[in-house]
């Protein structure tokens, strides 16, 4: 499968298993390809519309302009690194991970993640609404880079995202192992 760059992939549409994994694709036209510079590209993996929302808005206004793209479960993820790995497409310089999904849950996409040639130093964030020692000792051991809790509110994600984009692209020094 071929993947082109100007196309957005994620979804915006909540489970339904009967038809399973909803997708959509959005070509930019030509005046949206001219806007479409951005800083960094973030994979958000996300099961949940609301979640997706707010997550979205969150980062609406950040300093930093992002190119976002989601996918509702595991294995749409690692399907679109793959494609693109296969297309010789750079990953994206972060991933937004939920932890609860169907179908691949994110402490296997982590462990899958890591296990792969080429797409195991992609720096992983994992936020989540588990609080307890031992989902976030699973996920750092799955190879999270940094696990985050999720807030109730619209300004405490922003925040926590905020500092999240800030850190990630502007404080912290990337280095991608071949």
């Amino acid at each position: 499968m071929a993947i082109d760059p100007e196309i957005i992939v994620g979804s915006s549409k909540p489970n339904d298993s009967s038809r399973g994994p909803w997708r959509m694709a959005v070509a930019l036209g030509p005046d949206e390809r001219a806007e479409a510079t951005v800083d960094a590209h973030v994979l958000l993996v996300e099961d949940d519309p609301d979640d997706v929302m707010v997550i979205k808005r969150s980062l609406r206004d950040s300093p930093i302009k992002l190119d976002m793209r989601v996918c509702e479960d595991g294995k749409i993820a690692f399907d679109y690194l793959e494609a693109r790995a296969a297309e010789d497409l750079a990953p994206p310089d972060l991933i937004l991970l939920d932890l609860n999904m169907p179908v691949i849950d994110g402490a296997t996409f982590l462990q899958k993640l890591r296990a792969h040639d080429t797409l195991h130093s992609i720096p992983v964030c994992v936020l989540t609404t588990a609080t307890d020692e031992e989902t976030i000792r699973q996920a750092y051991e799955s190879g999270a880079n940094a696990v985050v809790s999720k807030v109730d509110t619209l300004e405490g994600m922003s925040a926590i995202l905020n500092t999240i984009v800030e850190f990630w692209f502007s404080t912290a020094q990337r280095y991608y192992l071949d």
